[in-house]
């Protein structure tokens, strides 16, 4: 073995030793995020471990720990045998070694899990770790790029083109993903952070992915791939057709609808280029029973077959009518998966162990290897199926009037699962790096690239040199063109949209308020909740008007996100107030007990009544969002129908359930207010069974919420829903009566007293017939109780005077006496004679 070679084992194994520790634990971040899920509270003592962190590091991780490293091992291995020649230099390599794993990888986890990140998919690690990124895309180019380019563009095998096309477009693109978005506002930046969502996947993760197939394919079968020209057509649709599919992760939105409909007709052209290459790989196996013996390759065939899936998956739910329903959902995340976990890993996994078995001084234990193979496929199945299943669970939830939470209820059980699964792609890929590190040391095996067509001589040559060079060069003007057409054109009437629509007196974000926006990016909380709400029929009536350009115009970056989890924030700072959002930052259970969203108590001082200053700022930026769409009028609220018949009724038991699932945070089980994020409110949680409300009261409140309070308006819920959930309601009030040895005068006296004390203290706001009429009734809410409708018990009576009400008009009366409290009481219980007891 020559020095040379000796020191390009060493490489090898250095890239893929970090690419098995980058693979497992990536995918232990993946699995505590997935267990956070249905256990929110599963690793959130440490800021550094909450689950929007993770997964940052964890899609970050799979992309440059596990794929990045498996890449660069495979190329040490290949690039010699298709160049003819070896890499730059051993130091290089080892600079690029160090450079992609000491700073850009451990770098990026590191800052990322202390709160320094970018809130932009695929580009979560901060702008300092791209430009260490960009840098070592460089170093990429002149240890391996340099020596295919000095090969003669007639004579350079397709597996090396892919490699050549792969590193320079994607050292094209990843910069104007990671910058675009941190200069141009709003929908702009969209436009160009969806390209980088898409050509993450398809400029880099593709390339090299396929260029492992074109070598290990022929390498193992020892027979020319099945037709070079198709594969050089496939390679050009490749470059030419996948930059202008980004924009379709923004369908429905703000962006230009031409630049949509292009997105949408490029991916369909993707599709079918994709049926193209595989038809071209899967022909090149010629016994496909005897050649999936050699286990790397079974890796590769499953990782072709997987590249045909998730392609015409990815074109299909591109389309209109198809993205309306799912885009949002697991099905979604079910079809990352199958791109990365399937289609670029079992490329990968097959590149590093057809490589491995290859390289001098390296262990392989093919019994392990295979045990692994079964593993993965096991869990990948399950895990896009359960996805899937659950995408559209959620998608026919979302199109229906049933509140948000439903969505989330329903998805429990296959989150659940879906931990299941991932705990089998974790073993799945254990077992994979075991099967590298034991068994026999393998001996250098001798291989050569098979060639794929003939090699031209003379003026042959020449002219398919000149055709090669001429068609990258285009490719390389077509890449322009294609960001030209989908960034800079729409980036361009974007902006004369937000100067001619945008209204006067929108102002930019405070201090506070921008701080708040670093720390929902930070936390990930973008990528549960969308900031966007599109122009389909649902989101319209879910969430009202669609967003326009101009309420993005202050936004760097765009968080328009692409995920829900929880409900769209658009216009979150119309719906809730502070008082609200507070306690559900510090225990979200408190005001939705079936929410999956992590507590953020670190924020606070050591009680939901003590925020910090994150919290504090974090609730400021939700109170922004909606307030430039406040300026235009909202779609009207829907009209309420007639009050039913509550006492009685049917369905008072359903309604206690849905009270469980929906007020009990707030209210409590038994409806008494005695919670602790319930007592945080201004006003308080009402005590439900401290008086009896009449049913219009008890419907008019559950339809239209209770101005002033965070009480909100139930009216998304079906009317049955609402009429059961009353009907329960209505049972929880008890006014009691005062027994006899409770009293200290007769009734006539009360009255008296008590109506002395009313006219003295209460009428000027609850009006002088208690009908929450008097002069002051108008000047706060929420308005004052009207106690023909209310009849409140002697205990609450006693409560509310004595210590008046946080968050009202109604203050504390501590200098009246118990007998004067007992009077009022009684004398305001008079009001309320016809309202049911």
């Amino acid at each position: 073995m020559t020095a040379e070679t000796r020191e390009t084992a060493r490489l090898i194994r250095a890239h893929g030793i970090a690419a098995l520790v980058g693979l497992v634990v990536s995918a232990l971040m993946g699995l505590a995020v997935s267990i956070k899920f249905h256990a929110p509270g599963f690793l959130n003592g440490a800021a550094a471990l909450t689950w929007g962190r993770l997964r940052y590091d964890h899609t970050q991780g799979i992309l440059y720990a596990w794929l990045g490293n498996a890449f660069l091992a495979f190329l040490y291995y290949a690039v010699p045998k298709l160049a003819g020649r070896g890499v730059r230099s051993a130091r290089l390599g080892w600079i690029l070694f160090w450079v992609w794993n000491a700073v850009a990888v451990l770098g990026g986890w590191t800052l990322v899990l202390a709160g320094v990140s970018q809130p932009l998919e695929w580009a979560e690690f901060p702008l300092g770790i791209a430009a260490v990124i960009e840098i070592a895309w460089v170093l990429v180019f002149l240890q391996f790029l340099r020596p295919l380019l000095k090969v003669g563009a007639g004579e350079l095998y397709v597996a090396g083109w892919y490699l050549l096309g792969g590193g320079v477009f994607t050292a094209l693109a990843y910069p104007v993903g990671n910058l675009a978005p941190r200069f141009l506002p709003g929908a702009m930046g969209a436009s160009f952070s969806g390209l980088w969502i898409h050509d993450a996947v398809g400029l880099f993760i593709t390339p090299f992915a396929v260029a492992i197939a074109y070598f290990v394919i022929p390498a193992v079968t020892r027979k020319p791939i099945y037709s070079h020209f198709y594969s050089m057509v496939g390679f050009w649709l490749l470059f030419l057709v996948y930059p202008l599919n980004g924009i379709h992760h923004y369908v429905f939105s703000s962006l230009p609808m031409s630049s949509q409909f292009a997105s949408e007709i490029a991916s369909l052209y993707q599709g079918l280029d994709v049926i193209l290459v595989v038809a071209n790989l899967l022909l090149s196996i010629p016994a496909l029973g005897a050649a999936l013996r050699d286990v790397p390759l079974r890796f590769v065939w499953t990782s072709v077959v997987l590249y045909l899936i998730v392609s015409l998956q990815g074109s299909v739910q591109a389309v209109m009518p198809v993205n309306r329903f799912v885009h949002y959902s697991d099905w979604v995340i079910g079809h990352s998966h199958l791109a990365m976990i399937g289609f670029a890993s079992f490329a990968a996994m097959g590149g590093l162990a057809h490589v491995w078995e290859r390289t001098p001084g390296l262990r392989m234990n093919r019994r392990l290897l295979g045990w692994a193979y079964w593993l993965l496929v096991a869990g990948l199945a399950g895990m896009v199926a359960d996805l899937t299943m659950a995408g559209i669970a959620q998608g026919h939830l979302w199109r229906g009037p049933l509140p948000w939470i439903e969505s989330v209820r329903a998805s429990g059980v296959y989150w659940v699962a879906r931990t299941h699964v991932g705990s089998m792609l974790l073993l799945g890929f254990v077992v994979f790096g075991l099967s590298l590190f034991t068994g026999k040391v393998r001996e250098a095996a001798e291989e050569r690239v098979v060639e794929e067509m003939e090699p031209q001589t003379g003026r042959a040559a020449m002219w398919m040199n000149t055709a090669y060079a001429a068609t990258f060069g285009a490719g390389l003007v077509f890449f322009v063109v294609s960001f030209t057409v989908l960034g800079i054109l729409p980036a361009v009437r974007l902006h004369a949209e937000m100067v001619s629509e945008a209204p006067r007196g929108v102002v930019g974000l405070t201090a506070a308020e921008a701080h708040g926006r670093e720390i929902y990016a930070r936390e990930g909380c973008g990528y549960c909740h969308t900031e966007q709400v599109r122009d389909t029929r649902a989101d319209i009536r879910r969430f009202g008007r669609p967003t326009a350009v101009w309420e993005t115009s202050g936004e760097y970056p765009q968080i328009w996100g692409t995920r829900r989890i929880g409900p769209d924030l658009a216009r979150e700072g119309l719906l809730r107030r502070a008082d609200w959002q507070l306690v559900h930052l510090y225990d979200p259970r408190a005001t939705a007990p079936d929410s999956v969203m992590p507590s953020y108590a670190g924020m606070f001082d050591g009680g939901v009544g003590r925020p910090g200053r994150d919290a504090r700022d974090v609730v400021a930026y939700l109170a922004t969002l909606g307030r430039a769409a406040g300026m235009s009028a909202e779609p009207p609220e829907p009209a309420m129908p007639a009050t039913p018949k509550l006492r009685g009724a049917d369905g008072a038991a359903e309604g206690k359930n849905i009270f469980l699932h929906n007020c009990s945070g707030c209210h409590g089980a038994a409806g008494d207010g005695k919670t602790e994020g319930g007592a945080a409110l201004e006003p308080p949680a009402f005590d439900l069974t401290g008086a009896a409300m009449s049913d219009g009261l008890i419907w008019r409140t559950l339809w239209h919420g209770v101005d002033g309070a965070s009480m909100p308006a139930w009216h998304t819920l079906p009317a049955e829903q609402i009429r059961a959930v009353a009907a329960y309601t209505a049972t929880l009030g008890q006014a009691g009566e005062l027994r006899e040895e409770e009293r200290w005068a007769p009734d006539a006296v009360l009255m008296e007293a008590g109506r002395r004390v009313y006219v003295t203290h209460c009428s000027r706001c609850h009006g002088e017939d208690g009908a929450a009429d008097g002069k002051d009734a108008k000047k706060k809410t929420p308005y004052p109780a009207n106690f023909h409708e209310l009849k409140p018990s002697y205990a609450l009576a006693a409560r509310v005077i004595h210590e008046g009400v946080a968050g009202t008009a109604m203050q504390a009366w501590p200098l009246l006496t118990p007998a004067e409290i007992q009077a009022v009481t009684f004398y305001i219980r008079g009001f309320s004679a016809g309202a049911a007891r």
